[in-house]
């Protein structure tokens, strides 16, 4: 009952937030600016701080290698203020990437830099899969940035001559 519960608030949480971002995104707009990615986590009740040590083991090292590298601006983690009921979220990780072009390529690739940051791969495969185990629902969002001063001022209408 509780799963269908969390699965019909998630598809009515998508139908507020999720589908107008998504039908206006393929239409270029945005495309050559920084990118803002958030990541929704819903946590298991009074599991918060263990998903937060976990996250903090075993995938925070990984972003800010990220960071140092140039491939990532920020990252942030935020709790949430009040109680809601849709969407409902314990955390919100908030992303921002360089624009295309800009960000620098990484030394190492995602499985080479696990594997060198966590050597003992089956102690970090527990660790990952008991964040994810604590996770009841997780889900992203892109933002894309609108200029108030582009002509159209529009979500539908592409950018003429794509990036400046």
């Amino acid at each position: 009952m509780k799963t269908s519960i969390v699965v019909g608030i998630l598809a009515i949480g998508s139908l507020s937030t999720g589908m107008p971002a998504s039908a206006q995104g393929g239409n270029g707009r945005g495309e050559c600016r920084q990118t803002v990615d958030i990541a929704y986590y819903k946590t298991s009740p009074g599991k918060q701080d263990e998903w937060l040590a976990l996250y903090k083991k075993w995938h925070l090292p990984i972003m800010r290698y990220q960071i140092a590298h140039g491939a990532t601006i920020s990252e942030k983690i935020f709790a949430a203020g009040s109680h809601s009921l849709s969407p409902s979220w314990d955390f919100a990780i908030i992303v921002v990437s360089p624009a295309p072009g800009e960000g620098k390529p990484l030394p190492l690739k995602r499985s080479a830099l696990i594997r060198q940051l966590f050597p003992n791969i089956d102690e970090y495969v527990a660790g990952e899969k008991a964040r994810w185990a604590l996770t009841e629902a997780h889900w992203d969002e892109s933002l894309v940035e609108l200029d108030p001063n582009e002509e159209p001022f529009s979500v539908y209408a592409p950018v003429a001559g794509g990036c400046k």
